[in-house]
């Protein structure tokens, strides 16, 4: 039986299966000896199957008729712990720290819970961790404009806000012709209304607005949209007609809207909860690379394929 405090951390687990951004398609695999890695740091192999091991023996993890624990909830432990390795690199890069009072409040909690003490100690430790993560990244503050206009400029997806333009056709030389009529000067709002088959785009433009929002959180992008649609937009740069990307709907012109266009609904979208963009925004250029084993990393979706 799971404790409160394990508990937490299991509906973490499964968040953590959506909270997830990498740049572009399917990275390299990590080596043989990783389990993953993120911008060069790995944790190991044999540490990750000692702890779904434990995890199992502890009755944390439930088990299907082989015996063994379902791949799914595999990959949740997975995907936590790279999102975890990703938080404690973004407070090493803002300088930010976590509450020692956290710290203390969770540590008497688990205490007093039995359940909770008979785990190994470096489970209970990380289990803690993790804890802690969610309570600090509840604190997060907003970027600064400056911040923001700077992330954005340089990759968009990183903001953890996306600002999206699309002009879909049918064919690929609809696309490239598409694109060169934007390359030389036509407006990208005017050619979506003519010649885009979504319907109403000639009222919208081709923008994927939410509720007339500019812009929208990436998490939500990635839970509706096409991974294919996904991997072009994130790899878009501002303001730069992207494509042809092929969909199951047909062919993709994608725009991150230029930054002067979008910047006060980016601003307003990115504070409205930070402790969910800032991170995704960071783990939106993390380098993760899986071990071969579990599949391969799409980042523009956060999952393993």
């Amino acid at each position: 039986m799971k404790s409160p405090l394990t508990r937490r951390i299991v509906a973490a687990v499964a968040v953590s299966a959506l909270a997830l951004s990498s740049c572009g398609g399917a990275s390299p695999v990590a080596s043989a000896n990783d389990a993953f890695v993120v911008n060069g740091t790995s944790y190991p192999l044999d540490d990750f199957e000692t702890l779904i091991a434990d995890l199992v023996e502890n009755q944390q993890l439930e088990i299907a008729a082989n015996g063994q624990p379902s791949k799914e909830d595999m990959l949740g432990v997975l995907r936590t712990l790279i999102r975890y390795e990703v938080y404690l690199q973004y407070l090493d890069e803002y300088g930010l720290d976590e509450d020692p009072a956290d710290r203390a409040n969770l540590e008497k909690e688990a205490a007093a819970d039995q359940q909770f003490a008979a785990l190994p100690e470096y489970v209970q430790e990380l289990l803690i961790n993790l804890s802690l993560a969610q309570a600090t990244m509840e604190k997060f503050e907003a970027h600064s404009t400056a911040t923001l206009k700077k992330l954005y400029e340089e990759s968009p997806a990183s903001t953890g806000v996306m600002c999206l333009s699309h002009i879909l056709v049918q064919t690929e030389d609809e696309a490239n012709a598409v694109l060169k009529e934007l390359a030389d000067g036509a407006k990208f709002a005017d050619v979506a209304g003519k010649k885009s088959i979504e319907p109403g785009a000639a009222e919208s433009g081709g923008a994927l607005a939410n509720n007339d929002e500019p812009c929208t959180d990436l998490l939500f992008f990635q839970q509706q949209l096409d991974s294919d649609f996904m991997v072009g937009a994130v790899n878009a740069k501002a303001g730069v007609p992207s494509g042809p990307v092929k969909t199951k709907f047909g062919f993709h012109v994608i725009l991150n809207r230029p930054y002067d266009d979008i910047k006060d609904s980016l601003e307003k979208v990115a504070t409205e909860k930070p402790s969910m963009s800032n991170l995704q925004g960071m783990l939106s250029v993390a380098d993760i690379s899986v071990n071969s084993t579990f599949g391969a990393w799409n980042g523009a979706m956060a999952i393993v394929q």
